[in-house]
């Protein structure tokens, strides 16, 4: 096989590979390869093109074109084309039709690598070399794990699944490697949360819901509020576009759920079926009892809103910090509802999309 071949052969692996979730071991086998030689971008900016993957380096901030122009004169994968074998030079013609011939020569192909570099070190600037890694959350073979993150973002494992979790200044990711688990996200408006499950990309508006990664479908079921999932390119093809652009990859927009439903989505991204979900029989894999010792109000509500599709919200700073212990059905909120209103000094207000717990305007207060 000649080396040409064998090149072309790796860069189309490795573009194969990376539009895959790997690991930092093989990102930091892939940064290696790149940086080996110019020949491997070329060849991979060669195979992702006739992919149609690298629209966003056309986009980039050509500030540093001189200094890459630099670069390409001193390249050494164009020396050869800067000299002549000694057979060729002996029968070239005139010395000056030689010299014009040749600066034409060296003044295209420094443009074209020049080019070529500028893609390339936006793609390896893009890179992120000194990403932190994200943090693992596995829960037990036999028991669902509860996890509080630092954006109050709530999440329920169940036995035997995984999440990576990565958080940075500008967005908030979560993985779900395997398993299941149901989200209640955290508000924060500066850092969209995405959730990742596959191939597919969840992201929230503000609800509860709940993903089952399975061998061939998706399945994501909204308690409340409203998602979108989309399909998009690998997450590093995705950095590199947001580093360059300010926006991520496209994404091939599937469907959109709002509270009560549910979709099956294949692993190559099509919508398989929607439809919509009993609050009472979702997520069979979810605890059947809430049981909490000394928690706040505010906490166990949060608890109850994994199974119900009006979340219950506490607006009175009292009653959310008031400390309680026992034992509910998870999926008997109304029980806790007639709790919570038989407290002196609580209102219950039953809106249509929410029920919320509010001061009395008179009464002893908590």
């Amino acid at each position: 096989m000649n080396n040409g071949r064998r090149l072309t052969e790796e860069a189309a692996n490795w573009y194969l590979t990376m539009r895959e979730d790997v690991d930092a071991r093989t990102r930091d086998r892939f940064s290696g390869w790149l940086h080996r030689s110019a020949q491997h971008v070329a060849e991979y900016l060669a195979v992702a093109q006739l992919h149609g993957d690298m629209r966003a380096a056309a986009a980039m901030d050509a500030t540093s074109l001189e200094g890459l122009r630099e670069l390409a004169a001193s390249e050494p994968s164009v020396v050869p084309f800067r000299r002549e074998p000694e057979r060729v030079r002996a029968a070239a013609p005139a010395a000056g039709t030689r010299r014009r011939w040749n600066t034409l020569r060296i003044g295209g192909i420094s443009a074209a690598v020049a080019a070529l570099l500028m893609v390339s070190a936006a793609l390896l600037l893009a890179w992120p070399a000194s990403e932190p890694p994200a943090v693992r959350y596995v829960a037990g073979a036999s028991q669902v794990r509860m996890v509080a993150l630092e954006d109050d973002t709530q999440l329920q494992l169940s036995p035997g699944s995984m999440v990576d979790v990565h958080f940075d200044e500008h967005s908030r990711h979560i993985a779900l490697i395997k398993g299941d688990a149901s989200f209640d996200i955290g508000k924060d408006v500066h850092r969209p949360m995405t959730v990742a499950a596959g191939k597919q990309r969840i992201e929230d508006i503000g609800t509860v819901f709940d993903v089952s990664l399975g061998a061939t479908v998706t399945e994501v079921s909204v308690v409340s509020g409203r998602v979108t999932v989309s399909s998009t390119a690998s997450p590093w093809l995705d950095r590199a576009r947001r580093r360059l652009t300010g926006e991520g990859a496209p994404r091939q927009h599937i469907v959109e759920l709002g509270g009560g439903e549910s979709a099956s989505v294949s692993t190559d991204g099509k919508l398989v079926s929607r439809g919509f979900i009993d609050a009472s029989t979702a997520a069979t894999w979810l605890p059947d009892e809430i049981r909490f010792h000394d928690s706040t109000v505010a906490e166990v509500a949060r608890r109850f809103n994994t199974y119900t599709p009006r979340p219950l919200t506490v607006e009175d700073p009292n009653l959310a910090r008031k400390r309680i212990s026992g034992v509910f059905h998870a999926r008997d909120a109304a029980a806790f509802v007639s709790y919570l209103a038989s407290l002196p000094g609580v209102t219950v207000l039953d809106d249509p999309e929410h029920i919320r717990f509010v001061a009395a305007r008179s009464g002893k207060r908590l």
